[in-house]
C-alpha cells in the first residue's frame, strides 16, 4: 500500500526503501491486533480516501522520523501513532467529516471527539505503545494552542503527534508546501517542516507541471536540498508550441520562476 507514495514523493530513495521494510513490519505487528484491522477494513468500506489517507499519513510520517534519525522502536510507535490516528472516524457520520461549509458547534463538538475516542481505543491496546495512542489524540493540536482537543500548544504536543500533523494536514491540500511553510510556528513547528520538506517532493519527479511564464514542464529531477524548486524539462512554450530543441530549467537558480500548479 505504501509503494505509490514513497516513489512519487520521497525526495531521497533510500529514505523510502528503509521505511518500506518498517511499514511491512509494523503492519505485520499490527495483524494479531483484530479489532485495530477491523477497524482499518471499516475505513476501507466506509469510505476508500479514509484507508489510502491513513496509509499515505504513516508512510510519510516514517520518512519523517527515518530522517530525524529515530531507532527502530521509535519508528513503530510513530508509525503505529500515524496509520491509526483517525481509527475513530469511522463512527463519524459522512455528512459531518466531508461537509465542506461550515458545522454547528455541537457539529464541530462531535467532530472533536474522534481524537479522545481513538485514543481511548489505542490505549487500551496492551501491544500498542501510549506514545502511539498520544498520536490520536493530539494530531489535532496546533504549535500556537488553537488546535484541539486540549488547545495544547508548542513542546506540550508530543512530537510524534506534531510529525503525523504535518503529514496529515500536507495529504489533505492540494498546494502543501507554501500552506506548511506560511503556518511554520503557528499551527505546527517549523524545524519539523523543514525536514518534512527537505524529504517530501510536492513535485515528484515525472510530475507534469505549469509554470508562471505559462510554460508547461515536466519534472525530470528533484533537488534534495530545495525540493520544492525541482528541474523542469521544458515541453511546451508559453504560446502553446514545442520548444524548437529540448531544454530544462533548475527552478533552483531561477528564482522569478514559480510552479503555479501540478497538471
Amino acid at each position: 500500500m505504501s509503494q505509490p507514495i514513497i516513489k512519487r514523493k520521497v525526495v531521497l530513495p533510500d529514505l523510502g526503501r528503509a521505511y518500506q521494510k518498517v511499514f511491512g513490519d509494523i503492519i505485520s505487528d499490527l495483524t494479531p491486533a483484530k479489532d485495530l484491522m477491523f477497524n482499518l477494513a471499516s475505513m476501507n468500506v466506509k469510505d476508500e480516501y479514509l484507508f489510502q489517507h491513513a496509509v499515505d499519513v504513516a508512510v510519510l510520517s516514517g520518512i519523517v522520523g527515518i530522517a530525524k534519525g529515530y531507532n527502530r522502536n521509535q519508528l513503530t510507535e510513530l508509525g503505529v501513532g500515524a496509520l491509526l490516528c483517525d481509527i475513530e472516524m469511522t463512527t463519524v457520520a459522512d455528512d459531518l467529516w466531508k461537509r465542506e461549509g461550515s458545522l454547528t458547534l455541537e457539529q464541530k463538538d462531535l467532530i472533536q471527539k474522534h481524537t479522545i475516542e481513538g485514543f481511548e481505543i489505542l490505549r487500551k491496546q496492551h501491544d500498542i505503545s501510549l506514545l502511539s495512542a498520544h498520536c490520536a489524540l493530539q494530531h489535532h493540536e496546533r504549535f500556537d494552542g488553537s488546535g484541539y482537543p486540549r488547545g495544547l500548544r508548542g513542546k506540550e504536543i508530543h512530537e510524534y503527534a506534531q510529525i503525523a500533523a504535518i503529514a496529515d494536514v500536507y495529504c489533505a491540500l492540494t498546494s502543501a508546501r507554501a500552506y506548511l511553510f506560511a503556518n511554520g510556528n503557528q499551527w505546527f513547528d517549523v524545524n519539523l517542516i523543514k525536514i518534512f520538506c527537505n524529504h517530501i517532493a510536492v513535485f515528484p519527479v515525472a510530475a507534469t507541471v505549469l509554470l508562471n511564464t505559462g510554460q508547461v514542464g515536466v519534472v525530470s529531477s528533484v533537488n534534495p536540498d530545495a525540493s520544492h524548486r525541482p528541474f523542469v524539462r521544458i515541453v511546451k512554450e508559453s504560446n502553446g508550441e514545442p520548444p524548437a530543441a529540448a531544454y530544462e530549467i533548475d527552478l533552483r537558480k531561477q528564482m522569478n520562476l514559480t510552479i503555479v500548479k501540478e497538471l
